[in-house]
């Protein structure tokens, strides 16, 4: 099969875990034999086409007033300007019915989509090709993408993202199938009323290939004394790392130290660097995973908002190290309590400290470091999580092929 990847960044390492994410589905089906095509957007003008691995991609100049993967955050009035265009953005899709006449793909597989706006749900059923939307955030319910607003998460879509997306709901049913990273992120868009009526709809957990995170050699762990509490992550707000650091700060854990990697918006570093006033808590920068996991023996992943999977919970698993993590999200579908990990409430005052001193405990952390490894196969299984999507999209081709959508 040719399969269409439509993606709002083609640079993995620009990007985060859907980025991760994409290119290990890519890769994986490019090994299984089939032809992966990526589109993506880009800084520079009209629409270009190179190779990376292997994987034929194109990359269309963005249509809207600047494109959203600069570090340094637009002003106010601009990102109002830009989410007004980007709500049906009519002006990128020509690049998709360039690249589908081109290419002549099978089946579409639609993941984040700021920049190509929802327009390219109507786009590629007009096209007559078949299509598989992937739910890696909230982006077609708001604009943040996040579900997040003012430090508070949303339980329904606020006035401006009800403005900002007023035709997604209906268009959401033009695609053939939705998938959703996590039981949690798919119940959210069903219960604003998105995918109605859509004939395949399914979960389809993340994976990540052993090779990828460095565990296919032995991985030495590093000598140290004391508890170490690592995160590792984007560093925002709704990712809770002040939230860790604080109750980090509040907790008796004599001996410990607390390791954070990653990087974020540069205000947001300087400010959590003028907070760490502490000797035992260090900010390290990017630091990849084989480099990371062998320095601590908790990982802690905080998260304030409703993360949809938050893949770092398996990555985590997969090292062997069990995971403290918030009852929020996807994060409960891969952390069972007591078992791999720990779960707190966030909004409970002192959870996560009491779950940061309960980890003191020898017995306890050994227990879950046991646990934890055998946790992370189903994340793990490449072949599996390959041969899902696979048989995912030979599903939606051959349904499409007997009852075409209307419109298409």
């Amino acid at each position: 099969m040719k399969i269409l990847f439509l993606h709002a960044l083609a640079e993995p390492e620009l990007g985060g875990g859907a980025e991760m994410t994409l290119w290990t589905l890519m890769r994986g089906l490019r090994d299984s034999g089939h032809e992966p095509v990526l589109l993506a957007t880009s800084d520079n003008a009209g629409l270009g086409k190179t190779e990376r691995e292997g994987i034929t991609v194109w990359q269309g100049g963005i249509r809207n007033v600047y494109w959203p993967y600069h570090k340094k955050r637009p002003a106010a009035p601009w990102r109002l300007v830009w989410h007004a265009l980007d709500s049906y953005n009519r002006w990128m899709q020509g690049y998709i019915r360039k690249v589908v006449r081109y290419e002549r793909p099978d089946v579409a597989s639609l993941h984040n989509l700021p920049g190509w706006s929802v327009a390219s749900w109507r786009t590629l059923a007009d096209v007559g090709c078949p299509t598989v939307q992937v739910l890696h955030d909230y982006y077609s319910i708001c604009v943040r993408s996040t579900m997040r607003c003012e430090k508070t998460n949303c339980a329904r879509q606020c006035i401006r993202c009800r403005a900002f997306r007023v035709p997604h709901g209906i268009l959401s049913r033009k695609v053939n199938a939705v998938v959703g990273v996590s039981k949690y992120v798919l119940d959210a868009h069903r219960k604003h009323g998105y995918f109605a009526g859509v004939p395949i709809q399914r979960v389809i957990h993340n994976a990540r290939a052993a090779e990828a995170l460095g565990l296919d050699t032995f991985v030495r762990e590093e000598p140290h004394m004391g508890v170490q509490f690592g995160y590792i992550g984007g560093l925002s707000e709704a990712k809770g790392v002040e939230t860790l650091i604080k109750a980090y700060q509040a907790a008796e854990l004599p001996g410990s130290k607390l390791l954070i990697a990653g990087s974020g918006k540069e205000d947001y570093e300087r400010y959590l660097r003028a907070k760490v006033d502490d000797d035992h808590i260090r900010l390290l920068g990017y630091v990849s995973p084989r480099e990371f996991y062998p320095q601590v023996d908790v990982v802690v992943v905080p998260s304030l908002w409703n993360e949809p999977l938050g893949m770092v919970v398996a990555e985590a698993l997969a090292f062997g190290k069990p995971v403290i993590g918030s009852r929020r999200g996807g994060i409960p579908e891969m952390i069972r309590d007591g078992e791999n990990g720990l779960l707190f409430e966030p909004e409970a005052p002192g959870e996560l400290k009491a779950a940061l001193e309960a980890l003191q405990d020898d017995t306890l952390r050994a227990r879950l470091t046991e646990l934890a490894r055998p946790s992370a196969r189903p994340f793990l299984d490449m072949a599996g999580w390959v041969d899902t999507y696979e048989a995912l999209y030979r599903e939606v081709v051959s349904e499409s092929a007997v009852s075409p959508q209307a419109g298409s």
